[in-house]
């Protein structure tokens, strides 16, 4: 058993790594998709997979809530309060793009959508634990499937993400990290998934214009009627079939073994979802990104590619997750109430704010 935990800990920093670096070439690249098709090609291959994963590694993680292990409403606390600080961050980087300062209270479209939709998985899970997990998994998936008919269902409060991504976190929810290396190990799941990744990853290439309708549907925010094709159920399911088999490609192909440096980066994945998005901002209101274009093809795409990476690798250093780790043993500390209280304050904030723009 104490191998398999080695093996464990090091396979799924591994794992968080790669899909950490995924998530910040995805939003390097995005930018530039409209001149680039093989930027869409990398961009639609990256998002069929990456927060599905991600989201799955999150439940995989969370220990099981029973009528002794209750929710902690600091680990709530402690993603709210940073889903807000992150908004605020984002929108100060903003202004310095001369933008003017704005935030959206109740949802958005940005990056800070995971960590409420974490809060509010883990709620989901806490409140709902009682109930046979196969109803769980069926409902969620079903909710998941139908929710795009409905133009309510959107970036407002988050909801959209919320049930487009919630059967990945339940389904790693209900499983242990055992069962993943067990499962990863057969042959059979190697060969199907490794070969599901290929075929998606040419006809991310070959056949881009079909593939490319389905980038609304992988990012789990958009209704059916904002899609460019008439889309249903169907199609929503086709988008989870592909990002399961894409995940279990992950899990089956990324070594166990603890890589040198790049294991212990795979622990900071949080510092690097925090401060990505902010440098972005930052650095695309100096020349440097039209600086990079005028290079021309194909350099100026090499120059975005590892710039992407780099930045990612940079960020999983243990200095930028400092901060965030002495945020969350500030509020670790705090008792039940003040929580509640803290969780409270930046939605009646925003109530209040909400309110004065009707009257004005």
């Amino acid at each position: 058993m104490d191998n398999i935990s080695k093996e464990r800990i090091y396979k799924f920093d591994n794992i968080k790594l790669l899909a950490i670096i995924l998530v910040v070439v995805g939003h390097v690249i995005d930018s530039f998709t409209a001149k680039s098709d093989m930027f869409k090609s990398l961009f639609i291959f990256i998002y069929a997979f990456h927060m599905p994963l991600f989201i799955f590694i999150s439940g995989l993680f969370q220990q099981r809530f029973s009528d002794t292990n209750k929710l902690k409403i600091n680990k709530i606390a402690f993603y709210i309060i940073l889903g807000f600080l992150l908004k605020v961050l984002n929108a100060l980087c903003k202004v310095v793009r001369g933008k003017r300062f704005h935030i959206v209270f109740f949802g958005g479209g940005t990056i800070e959508w995971f960590l409420f939709v974490l809060a509010m998985f883990m709620i989901t899970a806490y409140l709902l634990r009682k109930v046979h997990p196969a109803i769980m998994l069926s409902v969620s998936l079903v909710i998941g499937c139908i929710c795009g008919y409905f133009e309510f269902i959107c970036d407002d409060y988050w909801l959209s993400r919320y049930f487009v991504f919630l059967p990945f976190y339940l389904l790693g929810y209900y499983m242990t990290p055992e069962l993943i290396i067990k499962i990863e190990k057969n042959y059979a799941v190697k060969i199907i998934s490794g070969l599901s990744m290929l075929i998606f990853f040419i006809m991310s290439f070959r056949t881009l214009p079909f593939v490319y309708q389905l980038r609304r549907l992988f990012t789990g925010r958009n209704p059916f009627s904002t899609l460019k094709f008439e889309c249903g159920f169907q199609h929503r399911l086709l988008c989870y079939a592909i990002s399961a088999l894409l995940c279990m490609a992950v899990f089956c192909f990324i070594p166990n073994i603890k890589i040198p440096i790049l294991s212990n980066m795979g622990k900071n994945t949080l510092a690097v979802y925090f401060w990505h998005r902010p440098i972005l901002y930052l650095v695309g209101a100096t020349p440097f990104f039209s600086s990079v274009l005028a290079l021309g093809d194909p350099l100026y795409k090499i120059i975005l590619l590892s710039f992407g990476v780099i930045l990612a690798l940079l960020l999983s250093l243990d200095i930028f997750m400092l901060p965030l780790k002495y945020l969350n043993k500030l509020i670790d500390k705090l008792k039940p109430l003040w929580c509640y209280v803290l969780i409270a304050s930046p939605f009646l904030i925003g109530l209040i704010l909400d309110i004065l723009k009707i009257k004005h």
